[in-house]
């Protein structure tokens, strides 16, 4: 169906998503999922903002209508088949609750019939003994967008009709169990990698929080997930480097030299490792006792040891290979898509940052 209202929101979203790298499957199973979790996403978010139920009501119309609008005369749900949209949707949480996170969990207690399926046995199998990390949840994201974008394609629905397609799903499935449809979206949120949950902020900090939106760079707002999710207790000082290191005052923008768009990959790794270091020359240094009262670290056994910076930078080039799954010269030579890349410099910043401020000296 052709939508030729004027939409900011649309614009703004699309503009993203291209400079994310993302393939035209990966943007149909985001936008769906956009959709679909709309409500689910952003409730605790609106009851805290306003407290009149009718003025709740207008604000989740204002953000579930601000990528697409739907008209009377045409619904794309109806020409979907969502029986594997519902079993990817199933399986998902199965993976992620009871065989990545191992937590037992019987969705037959708290599921109706309307929302179970059989699970998606290759979609399994992909996870089989997988440990539960950041990457790990990165992995599961991916697949899940990925195989709902594939399934969505092959209708010839335009990216609105598919976001569309996601609220309609929604609104049909939340009549027939709503605490089940919420309990599976919220789970699906809750293992967000910081780059997803960063995307699927976007409609509350569009509508809400624009000057905040606009500030920062992708970079940035995936970053400021990582830290929060990973290290609430240093988070403030992670942030407070950030804002020095990348960016200008006055008025605000990205410093010179930081242009993440068009500068070489293998410079941008070298340049965000070499100045996460500094932040022991910086003033944060005088708030390292804060840095060594958490034990939230991949490399917590060198706290307040002493090391060489060569032998640091070895071991931080490891934790990314084999923590993070992630093979540098591969990533140099093309790897992972523009918004991976970013992902990847937000952990090696925070990484880098955060493990060299519990050494206690370079050695020679």
């Amino acid at each position: 169906m052709n939508h030729s209202t004027e939409n900011p929101f649309k614009t703004y979203f699309d503009q993203t998503l291209d400079r994310c790298g993302f393939d035209e499957d990966f943007k149909a199973g985001i936008l769906f999922f956009l959709g679909e979790s709309c409500i689910s996403a952003n409730t605790n978010q609106l009851m805290n903002m306003f407290t009149e139920e009718q003025k709740i009501h207008q604000e989740f119309h204002r953000l579930i209508t601000l990528y697409a609008v739907s008209t009377n005369d045409y619904n794309p749900y109806e020409e979907l088949d969502t029986t594997p949209i519902k079993q990817l949707i199933y399986t998902y949480n199965q993976i992620y609750v009871n065989e990545i996170r191992q937590k037992g969990f019987n969705f037959d207690q708290v599921i109706k019939a309307d929302l179970k399926t059989d699970l998606l046995e290759d979609f399994v199998q992909e996870f089989n003994g997988k440990e539960y990390k950041l990457i790990t949840s990165h992995q599961l994201n991916t697949s899940f967008f990925r195989r709902i974008g594939a399934y969505l394609n092959q209708f010839e629905l335009s990216l609105q009709d598919i976001y569309l397609a996601g609220v309609n799903y929604y609104q049909k499935n939340q009549k027939a169990d709503f605490e089940g449809t919420n309990l599976l979206n919220l789970n699906i949120i809750d293992s967000f990698s910081p780059l997803y949950m960063t995307l699927f902020h976007y409609p509350l900090l569009f509508t809400y929080y624009p000057n905040n939106l606009n500030a920062n760079h992708l970079f940035s707002s995936i970053l400021q997930f990582l830290y929060l999710h990973t290290n609430t207790d240093i988070a403030k000082h992670i942030h407070a480097f950030h804002q020095h290191v990348f960016y200008e005052a006055n008025p605000r923008r990205v410093r010179t030299g930081w242009e993440f768009e068009t500068k070489e990959r293998g410079v941008l790794i070298s340049q965000t490792l070499h100045n996460a270091l500094n932040i022991r020359q910086s003033p944060l240094f005088k708030t390292r006792p804060d840095f060594l009262n958490s034990d939230k670290y991949l490399m917590n056994e060198l706290k307040d040891q002493s090391i060489s910076l060569d032998a640091f930078k070895t071991l931080m080039t490891k934790t990314i290979e084999e923590y993070y799954e992630t093979n540098i010269d591969e990533v140099v030579n093309g790897k992972l898509n523009h918004a991976e890349f970013l992902q990847l410099l937000a952990i090696i910043f925070y990484e880098t940052a955060a493990n060299s401020m519990i050494i206690k000296e370079w050695t020679k």
